[in-house]
């Protein structure tokens, strides 16, 4: 299997080649491996890849042949071998990054930083973070790179160990852990355990933690290698000079300085990466802490639409939603000095046990904030309609569309958030 692997590299190296699982997002020289069985087997699209000119294909159909055609009867198996040789042959650092929210944002201003201090880093593609989406990222690396940076996200106990087992990264970063998305892990102390799962690494050589909870959970679980912070704590003082903003803040006593391209929602990012930088290289010095490259697409973006002649601001969210980001958001939404103010909010998933109690604080939340006007949608926030007439409640996005006409022409400034499940892009992408 190793001519295989070794092929595979050749081809890599001579076509910059990318894996890919998906055909649609395949290129001419790319490397095709069709997962998933059944009716979903990606190996069943083997013509559309070579059509698209992929130069080599992994697939599980046997009845094949093509001189670009390599077949092996367990592609999972494949992927699982593939992955431990490359990262065996890799021989920078490997950077993993967790944490209920603030992932991908972390992730991506890490690599810029890095990457404008003329480090050569590879990371993880968008918010890829289950096994699949890290075994995709580690086939896609490039291994001459001083550094590779992956995001890792779990739903269920067990997974952060497959990831770790899988990875086993040098440096570790958990960004925070809130109470959200515990659906599966039951409570709140079985979270933090499987997070904390991240430190199990073979190879750690740090571990900075950002924890707002005081929990017996991390007695045991702290030692010289992992740093634990509260990022909470740390007065911030936001001053702008020119075209950069000069961040004021104090960790164990100590005051630090550092400077961003953006204040609001982003300090603590800053803040975080400062920190945790400062752990991987204490002898260099970075002049900025966050970079707008960062910001990946629909993560925060104001897009500008017309709307029947008229112009609207939107606020989008809507990749994906949690109870500490979705207050966090609406609040910055409520202190912008905009006028005519349309918050459309989806229900919350993975909160388990906890979903009745945390719907129903957002929903006394906006009863506060009092926007000029509010719609719910989703089965979550459904179920309080009653409650709460004031606001328009629907039980899934396609009933919204169906009526939004009347709100976006009475609106100027639009916040839409919630999680992935409902597909709050389609009210977007239904502006015309």
């Amino acid at each position: 299997m190793q001519k295989i692997f070794d092929k595979i590299l050749f081809l890599k190296d001579k076509y910059q080649s990318n894996i890919v699982f998906d055909t649609r997002l395949l290129n001419q020289n790319d490397i095709f491996i069709g997962i998933g069985d059944g009716s979903k087997n990606g190996s069943l699209y083997y013509k559309e890849a070579l059509k698209k000119g992929s130069r080599l294909l992994i697939i599980n159909n046997k009845t094949i042949n093509h001189e670009y055609i390599i077949h092996t009867k367990n592609i999972q198996s494949f992927i699982k071998k593939f992955c431990k040789y490359l990262l065996s042959k890799y021989k920078g650092k490997v950077i993993a990054i967790t944490g209920s929210v603030g992932k991908t944002t972390i992730k991506e201003n890490i690599y810029h930083i890095l990457s404008q201090n003329n480090f050569s880093v590879s990371r993880s593609y968008k918010n890829y973070n289950n096994l699949l989406g890290l075994q995709f990222s580690i086939m896609n690396i490039n291994l001459q790179n001083k550094y590779s940076i992956f995001e890792l996200g779990i739903n269920h106990p067990g997974e952060m160990k497959d990831l770790i087992k899988t990875l086993n990264p040098h440096y570790c970063l958990v960004t925070c852990i809130e109470n959200s998305h515990i659906g599966n892990f039951k409570n709140f102390n079985n979270l933090i355990k499987n997070k904390l799962d991240i430190f199990n690494s073979k190879n750690l050589i740090k571990g900075v933690l950002n924890f707002r909870h005081e929990n017996m959970v991390l007695s045991n679980r702290i030692n010289s290698k992992i740093s634990s912070i509260n990022v909470d704590k740390i007065d911030k003082i936001v001053n702008k000079s020119k075209n950069f903003f000069k961040i004021d803040y104090f960790l164990n006593g100590n005051k630090n300085s550092i400077k961003s391209d953006l204040d609001g929602v982003y300090i603590d990012t800053a803040i975080l990466s400062s920190i945790f930088l400062k752990k991987i290289r204490p002898l260099i010095k970075f002049n900025n802490y966050f970079l707008r490259e960062s910001i990946l697409e629909s993560r925060g973006n104001l897009i500008i639409k017309h709307y029947k002649s008229k112009k609207l601001k939107i606020y989008d969210h809507s990749y994906n939603a949690s109870p500490y980001s979705l207050k966090k958001q609406l609040m910055i939404f409520k202190q912008r000095k905009l006028i005519h103010k349309l918050c459309i909010v989806g229900s919350m998933k993975e909160l388990g046990q906890d979903s009745i109690n945390q719907h129903q604080k957002i929903l006394r939340l906006l009863f506060n904030l009092n926007f000029f006007k509010t719609v719910l949608i989703g089965e979550e926030f459904y179920k309080h309609k009653r409650s709460f007439r004031m606001f328009k409640f629907y039980k899934t996005t396609q009933d919204y569309i169906k009526y939004m006409r009347k709100d976006f022409l009475k609106s100027k400034n639009i916040f839409v958030m919630g999680s992935r499940y409902y597909k709050l892009e389609g009210i977007i992408n239904n502006v015309k």
